[in-house]
């Protein structure tokens, strides 16, 4: 292995000073000379910088922090800016939000020392109170533990459309150059994480929950602004004209327009200031479920909806 750290943790914050001494207490507890941590400060206002700093002065280890700062501009670019001071041969990322589990980094350096894999993806728990968390569910992206053919690991990936950066960690060779789409602030991992899948070949699966995933109204999967949801749709038409993922084979694109239909279906419904179901996404939508309908691994559910999105769209109308 190269000298210097194995892995860099990169941690974006932005307003996150109510949970954000959880994280850091969570990562001071497992920290070895072997793990970098940048912290990226997105303009935060709230005292999040304080005590970020607070915690670099009081740590174990100082030297194993970096501290960064920038104007807001947003998580992609906050990722990006840590990516680009990132040392260590294997990178992952952190939601200040969130908490490492127990094992976290000694887990990840053991896969990483004893298999050099291009990919790592972990176990993780959800979570509102962390008191609550011995008991939580644990939930995997897969049955089996260790190394995983790619064909079938790819394809689960997608099926479960599950693309939280935080669930995988990459060797950094793999992809020097990648970086998440700056100026976009919802779906931006679905955006990004799919050309990690695109390039690794050995694909480690490490069946321990080693994350806590938090779930809060506050994070951004609760609020989608209008131009979010317009980059969601763009990203959508991109990929079915083999704009975006132009490599990637016809069954996954599918699948990942699936999961984008659907998504763009639910906003829809959310966003109180429409008042019918746009025609254009109708049509892309029933175009759609007549290539997939009798594929395998679709919620039947979601079908219907899809296949007649105006009518749901009214009956949810009516009701609200």
């Amino acid at each position: 292995m190269q000298p210097g750290p194995l892995l860099s943790l990169i941690v974006p914050f932005y307003n996150v000073a109510r949970y954000f001494a959880q994280l850091l207490d969570s990562i001071e507890q497992q920290l070895t000379e072997q793990v970098q941590v940048i912290l990226i400060c997105d303009g935060a206002t709230d005292g999040s910088l304080e005590l970020a700093q607070q915690h670099i002065c009081s740590s174990a280890r100082p030297e194993s922090y970096l501290l960064l700062c920038q104007a807001n501009a947003g998580v992609s670019l906050a990722r990006n800016a840590g990516l680009a001071k990132a040392e260590g041969g294997y990178i992952g990322f952190i939601d200040a939000d969130d908490i490492v589990l127990p094992g976290y980094i000694s887990n990840v350096l053991a896969v990483i020392t004893e298999h050099q894999p291009d990919l790592i993806e972990l176990g993780y728990k959800r979570f509102t109170d962390a008191a609550a968390l011995n008991h939580a569910k644990e939930r995997y992206l897969h049955r089996k533990q260790g190394w995983l053919e790619k064909h079938k690991a790819v394809k689960e990936v997608y099926q479960s459309s599950r693309w939280f950066p935080w669930l995988r960690i990459y060797r950094k060779n793999l992809m020097p150059d990648f970086q998440f789409p700056p100026g976009i602030a919802f779906c931006e991992d679905v955006m990004a994480m799919p050309a990690l899948y695109q390039a690794a070949e050995r694909l480690y699966h490490l069946r321990l929950p080693l994350y806590g995933y938090r779930e809060h109204c506050a994070s951004a999967s609760f609020h989608v602004k209008t131009e979010h949801q317009q980059q969601l749709q763009s990203f959508f038409n991109a990929l079915r004209q083999k704009h975006s993922l132009p490599a990637l084979s016809e069954r996954l694109r599918y699948i990942l327009l699936f999961h984008l239909a659907y998504l763009l279906y639910k906003l829809q419904l959310s966003n109180q200031t429409q008042h019918s179901y746009p025609a254009e996404l109708d049509r892309q939508s029933k175009a759609l479920i007549r290539k997939v309908w009798w594929w395998l691994g679709f919620s039947l559910r979601k079908k219907l909806h899809l296949a007649f999105a105006p009518f749901f769209f009214q009956r949810h109308r009516s009701k609200g």
